[in-house]
């Protein structure tokens, strides 16, 4: 039963995420920086309370795994996030000009996040903490990746 319950929670979150990610796509560069800067803070935040289950026990595996389904829903609407004119300068914007400059390496760096949520998920799934971990590591070095790179 808590499986269902949290496949369904997943299935919510990633449902939600996603028409956010659409809606923000029609609205001016402000909004949609301010947008793409709260659905990443979901993400950390999911990403922290992971941590915590892995290190402190916090939480359940149910709550991993609706945590790992957010991940999953900002790694597929991230895309979307990025028009041109949402660089530095627009609003608290912390995306370097460097996105829209190598256009080609930022879709990879952003292929490697939704290719690692989508694994946590399925590690996630299987309440292993050690796999949990693993995989919650290699995300992590996604997103180190992107923000050295395109990150102020």
């Amino acid at each position: 039963m808590k499986r269902i319950q949290g496949l369904l929670i997943a299935g919510f979150v990633a449902a939600g995420v996603l028409s956010a990610g659409v809606a923000v796509a029609a609205q001016d560069p402000l909004a949609v920086v301010d947008a793409r800067k709260t659905e990443l803070k979901k993400a950390g935040g999911a990403m922290k309370a992971i941590g915590a289950f892995l290190k402190e026990g916090k939480g359940t595996v149910a709550d991993v795994q609706a945590a790992a389904a957010t991940i999953e829903g900002v790694s597929k609407a991230f895309p979307g996030w990025w028009p041109t004119g949402t660089a530095i300068g627009v609003g608290e914007s912390e995306a370097k000009p460097g996105i829209w400059e190598n256009m080609d390496d930022f879709k990879a760096k952003t292929m490697a996040f939704q290719a690692a949520s989508a694994d946590l998920v399925a590690a996630a799934a299987t309440g292993d903490k050690a796999a949990i971990g693993g995989v919650l590591g290699k995300l992590g070095g996604t997103c180190k990746g992107c923000h050295e790179t395109y990150r102020k």
